[in-house]
């Protein structure tokens, strides 16, 4: 067999099945994809002309020769655009280009028709050691400057947006120009073929490179983790060169010295040792190619396992922030850490400056949360759901998140920018990421450990002192209520002298300006001791309240809660010295709750004293004028209830908790008062301590600044038969 024809036969051969085996494949991918379609025509359109292309080479009739040359050139007409339409919707740029792809495919249309008259072929003959092959028509030279000029202008938008891009994007681009470069430039030949121009080393063996076109396209579609390129090419170039001398020498020799036993045995004995030959050759050029990766991985892995020795958080989260980005080089690296008591995924650390969402609220509900969990290694951000890139919202380009996973709870995650150099994140990367966040994991649950049991010691303090002022407080109450009852009469006692001196001598307290003066000082020295004595005597109800804990289970009974409503409204017109108190109550169909009743009682009282005092704190000192006159005061109290659990809320429109304070208002000794008014700082405190530690219940709150507050109190229900529904 004539040996340019055998090699015209296999390149042929391998072109039409790999052509259409590949383009089946990425089309079954993703049908959807206007890229994955594109693909298809294009690798249909090569089947065809390969197909084509296969026959007109081993015709010996010339009409049969002529038919299937002009076939081949209904697949080749297409090609071009197929290929600019593929580059197109790759590049994102079919709205801009609509009317390019018009002509394209008008040009392409009418060139097919022509392809069967003699405008084309003229006829066949003996060429280039050919026996037969295509003679071109007056039109041919219109049909090469059509196909060239469609390939190249789809080639340079390529090139010039891969100057743009950088990451996965870039690389597979990348892929799609060199394999475009070999591919066409493997194709082309036949036209050097049409003309009878013979090249050394590329006619007949370019019609070969073809193939690797189609699958290193494909290839970069399908895939996301691409081989860097410069791998990829290594290891073709060697496995080529190395399997050429294995198979090239013995064939050549053979056909020197017509001995195809020498050839044969030769070739066996060269194919031993070639797997060994080429995995040394691979591991040298991979060493040279990964120089500054394997750098950067060794110090990544060094830093994972130092990690453990930090024991304070802020410093442990800049501290992989800083390396990772330093290290790796990137653009910027942020951290996400996972905050369990309000549930949210905060930003803690970024580096560089730049916009990302700074909190993750609803975590459960979240799409990247989720995804994460589920994953639970670093991923690609280009391999993240659509609905999960979403949530972040960077003003730079996303390359890679590392999350940080303990017995399945998500402690954060590591949020990575794409490279200085533009090279995607290899897969020995990302290996190397997964022992960094499984060291960081560990190290993070360290510190967190650490800090929470430093406030554990703290509360721990705080009650052991609490509980002393308590085991005190009895013996050493009655001796200070003994004095402020002192301060309170003798104060009391002064205003009456006053008032009674005053009745008695009105015409001489009205001549005398500097007596009145002196007269109203002393009152308002006497009024002073008696508020300071009524907000002392609350200091200490208050702890005396709490501090007697003996037997609490005997205290727990169903009660009314309108009662302690009533009780409660009581008490604080008295103290605010008011007659109308601004509330409305909301009772589910039974008012009856469990628990103990004081405690309750008091968790109410502090709760409605509060909302009174933040309206008027409001009133006082933030409204004016029109808005003053319009401002309705409004607090609301609610009771309901479900099988197991009560539910109270109070809400206010007073002056609300500034966010700097809101993690505040449980500590002990912490008011948002003004110094005016009888703010203690202990009575939420207290509240909370009684419900959630005595009652096993739960207390919250939402307050916006200047809007207002709502306390919500869940209390465990005792379920009897007869009682609350139960």
């Amino acid at each position: 067999m004539n040996f340019i024809h055998l090699h015209y036969e296999i390149a042929s051969i391998l072109t039409f099945i790999v052509s259409l085996i590949v383009g089946l494949i990425v089309f079954w991918k993703n049908k959807e994809s206007l890229i994955n379609k594109t693909y298809f025509l294009l690798a249909v359109s090569t089947s065809i002309w390969a197909i084509g292309i296969l026959f007109h080479a081993i015709s010996r009739d010339e009409q049969v020769c002529l038919f299937w040359a002009r076939f081949a050139h209904i697949g080749a007409s297409f090609i071009a655009i197929f290929y600019l339409h593929f580059i197109l919707s790759f590049l994102g740029l079919i709205k801009q280009k609509k009317a390019i792809i018009k002509v394209g495919y008008g040009i392409a249309f009418v060139m097919s028709l022509l392809a069967f008259t003699p405008l084309f072929f003229t006829s066949v003959s003996p060429k280039m050691g050919l026996r037969l092959w295509a003679d071109p028509g007056p039109l041919y030279p219109f049909f090469i400057v059509f196909f060239l000029t469609f390939i190249l202008y789809g080639f340079l938008l390529a090139l010039k947006r891969y100057a743009l891009l950088s990451g996965y994007k870039r690389n597979q681009l990348r892929y799609i120009i060199i394999a475009s470069l070999i591919g066409y430039t493997g194709g082309s030949s036949t036209f050097l073929a049409v003309y009878g121009m013979k090249i050394i080393f590329i006619h007949p063996f370019a019609l070969y490179l073809v193939s690797f076109y189609n699958a290193s396209i494909a290839y970069a579609i399908i895939k996301y983790r691409l081989m860097e390129i410069t791998v990829a090419i290594s290891r073709a170039g060697l496995i080529l060169g190395i399997y050429s001398l294995v198979f090239g020498v013995p064939f050549y020799l053979g056909h020197q010295t017509g001995s195809w036993l020498l050839s044969t045995s030769l070739a066996v004995a060269l194919a031993i040792p070639a797997p060994f030959i080429y995995r040394y050759f691979r591991v040298k050029a991979e060493d040279v190619l990964f120089a500054e990766q394997r750098h950067y991985q060794k110090i990544l892995v060094q830093a994972a396992g130092g990690m453990v020795k930090e024991h304070r958080l802020d410093r442990l989260l800049k501290l992989i922030v800083y390396i990772v980005k330093k290290t790796v080089k990137l653009n910027f690296a942020a951290i996400f850490l996972h905050n369990r008591e309000e549930n949210v995924y905060n930003l803690k650390v970024m580096r560089d400056p730049g916009r990302m969402t700074e909190k993750i609220t609803s975590p459960d509900q979240n799409a990247l949360i989720s995804y994460l969990k589920t994953a639970k290694e670093p991923v690609l951000y280009e391999e993240l759901p659509r609905a999960a890139r979403m949530g972040l919202g960077s003003s730079f380009p996303i390359g890679l998140i590392v999350p940080s996973i303990v017995e399945n709870e998500l402690l954060g995650f590591l949020v990575l920018g794409e490279k200085l150099n533009r090279k995607p994140y290899s897969d020995d990367d990302i290996n190397v990421f997964k022992i960094l966040s499984n060291q960081a994991a560990l190290a993070i649950e360290n510190c967190v450990f650490l800090e929470e049991f430093k406030h554990a010691q703290e509360r721990i303090f705080t009650a052991e002192k609490l509980a002393s002022i308590g085991g005190m407080a009895d013996g050493v109450a009655h001796q200070i209520k003994n004095r402020l009852n002192h301060f309170s009469v003798a104060s009391g006692e002064l205003k009456y002298e006053i008032s009674d001196f005053i009745k008695a001598h009105p015409s001489l307290v009205a001549k005398n300006s500097d007596l009145q003066k002196a007269f109203d000082y002393l009152i308002h020295i006497a009024d002073s001791l008696i508020d300071n004595v009524t907000k002392t005597d609350n200091v200490i109800r208050g702890i005396l309240n709490f501090a007697r804990t003996e037997e609490k289970e005997n205290f727990f009974s169903q009660f009314s809660f309108k009662e302690i409503i009533d009780i409660s409204l009581e008490l604080l017109k008295v103290k605010h010295q008011i007659t109308e108190f601004p509330l409305e109550a909301e009772i589910d169909s039974t008012d009856a709750i469990y628990g103990v009743k004081s405690q309750i009682m008091e968790a109410i009282y502090n709760l409605l004293d509060n909302a009174y005092e933040a309206i008027q704190e409001k009133i006082t000192h933030h409204l004016k004028g029109k808005e003053k006159e319009d401002f309705q005061p409004s607090i609301r109290v609610s009771l309901a209830h479900n099988r197991t659990v009560s539910f109270i809320t109070v809400i206010d429109n007073g002056i609300g908790i500034k966010e700097d304070d809101k993690r505040k208002v449980f500590a002990p000794f912490f008011t948002t008062k003004s110094s005016y008014k009888s703010g203690t700082g202990i009575g939420m405190y207290v509240v909370r301590r009684m419900i959630e530690e005595n009652h096993k219940g739960r207390v919250w709150f939402e307050s916006k600044y200047m809007k207002g507050t709502r306390f919500s109190i869940e209390l465990p229900r005792k379920i009897e038969k007869g009682w609350g529904g139960g």
